[in-house]
């Protein structure tokens, strides 16, 4: 079913529909945090959606870009949350494909998919956190591996 979904930003009307998502990856998230985050017009976080043609949020991405000191542009992608029973691997590609769009936009050399864990909630904004690089898994974005 890829190429049947709808992907883009979270509006602020999809935010209560998004927090089951984002409370299966941080069960301790209580609804108060999530809209403070999720609203937040001065965030550096982008939220996307994955919608179904019927409505229902079945993905979400929460990613930064910014300039890492040692590999250069990087796109940090946080959290990625896929939740089908039907397609989890088409809702997976649709992500995975814009992401590695928005980062080649943004002329990102690498993306970082953090390792999920419930504790990136908290260090999400922990300027230490993206500086090192012993976590997560990094690619390269471009058209080809160097």
């Amino acid at each position: 079913m890829v190429g049947t979904y709808v992907i883009a930003e979270l509006r602020p009307d999809q935010i209560v529909q998004a927090y089951p998502l984002v409370q299966a990856a941080v069960p301790t998230l209580g609804m108060v945090a999530w809209r403070r985050m999720a609203s937040d017009a001065n965030r550096t976080d982008e939220i996307l959606a994955v919608v179904h043609p019927r409505g229902y949020i079945q993905g979400l991405s929460i990613h930064r870009h910014w300039h890492h000191p040692t590999v250069g542009p990087l796109l940090d992608v946080i959290f990625l949350i896929v939740t089908s029973a039907a397609d989890e691997r088409g809702i997976a590609q649709t992500l995975f494909a814009r992401i590695r769009s928005r980062a080649m936009k943004l002329k990102c050399k690498q993306i970082r998919f953090w390792n999920q864990n419930s504790g990136n909630w908290e260090q999400m904004h922990n300027g230490e956190r993206f500086y090192r690089l012993d976590h997560g898994f990094m690619t390269f974005c471009g058209d080809e591996d160097p």
